[in-house]
């Protein structure tokens, strides 16, 4: 197929060819953030552009002195998909996979919005990369490499549910995926459900992991799980008392939770170092 159909090259941000040295990643994309607020989705496109040239100008600088940006793109908050290194060069973005794994970014922040434009974003990337340049087309999130924040928890948790990697178009995955999901699916033997893993990744990511125990995710909602979701949502001030499915109110709340959880572990020095420290 076609490049995707928002797509800023590296030519149109005024640099050559890029330095890095030749690879053929073919395994699949990993998602990547910024780990810093960055308020993208509220400010012009042009503050995306802006963004990534600093970007360019930090990895090639004195602190980390790469060759180029370290990360293969950038999918912005206003649905572009913006050059790094580019197709067929190696990335400084995640040890392990820099040669056999195309990089994303997000340039999200823990609380920062994840637009649906963006989504689609990665998912014409995604589409682009298999079927121009046989990739596997596998989304991994930066901590499937190594110990680290990133993607952060709610990029994560699209990353383990699919919903980077459908079809472009409307979104399906993630929040959507979620909603109406309640105690009891899943429960029938042989049948765990994707989303109710998803909600208990998230529970876990809130810091209420030890409600799951002793059978973790499993996706299978049980007691275990309300309570677990019940926690996180007093965690950030709702008085309810009971709750058993997953409301609209629940998910932002429980969104709201892995946020605040998130930050809290950046503020006491518990949170990875700023991404994209990994290469050359």
């Amino acid at each position: 197929m076609a490049r995707p159909s928002k797509y800023v090259s590296r030519s149109d941000l005024g640099w050559g060819t890029s330095p890095a040295a030749s690879a053929d990643p073919r395994s699949g994309l990993v998602v990547h953030y910024d780990s810093s607020n960055q308020n993208l989705a509220n400010r012009d496109h042009s503050a995306c552009l802006t963004y990534w040239r600093n970007t360019r100008a930090f990895h090639t600088g004195p602190s980390r002195g790469w060759v180029d940006i370290g990360y293969s793109w950038l999918a912005c908050a206003h649905g572009y998909v913006i050059d790094g290194r580019g197709p067929r060069r190696e990335q400084a973005a995640q040890p392990g996979g820099n040669r056999t794994h195309y990089s994303v970014t997000l340039a999200t922040g823990p609380t920062d919005t994840i637009t649906d434009a963006q989504i689609n974003a990665v998912r014409e990337l995604r589409r682009w990369l298999a079927d121009d340049y046989s990739n596997a087309g596998t989304v991994l999130g930066h901590r499937d490499f190594i110990a680290t924040s990133c993607p952060g928890d709610r990029a994560y948790s699209m990353v383990r549910d699919g919903t980077f990697t459908q079809a472009p178009g409307p979104i399906t995955g993630g929040e959507g995926s979620l909603l109406g999901l309640k105690e009891g699916d899943g429960l029938l033997p042989g049948a765990p459900v994707e989303g109710v893993k998803a909600v208990q990744r998230l529970i876990v990511a809130a810091g209420f992991g030890s409600t799951l125990d002793p059978d973790g995710v499993d996706g299978r909602w049980g007691p275990a799980t309300s309570e677990g979701l019940l926690q996180a949502r007093r965690y950030v001030g709702s008085g309810v008392s009971s709750i058993k499915s997953m409301t609209g109110e629940s998910y932002a709340q429980l969104i709201r939770a892995c946020a605040r959880r998130e930050a809290e572990r950046a503020v006491s020095g518990l949170g990875a170092p700023v991404d994209g420290d990994h290469g050359s």
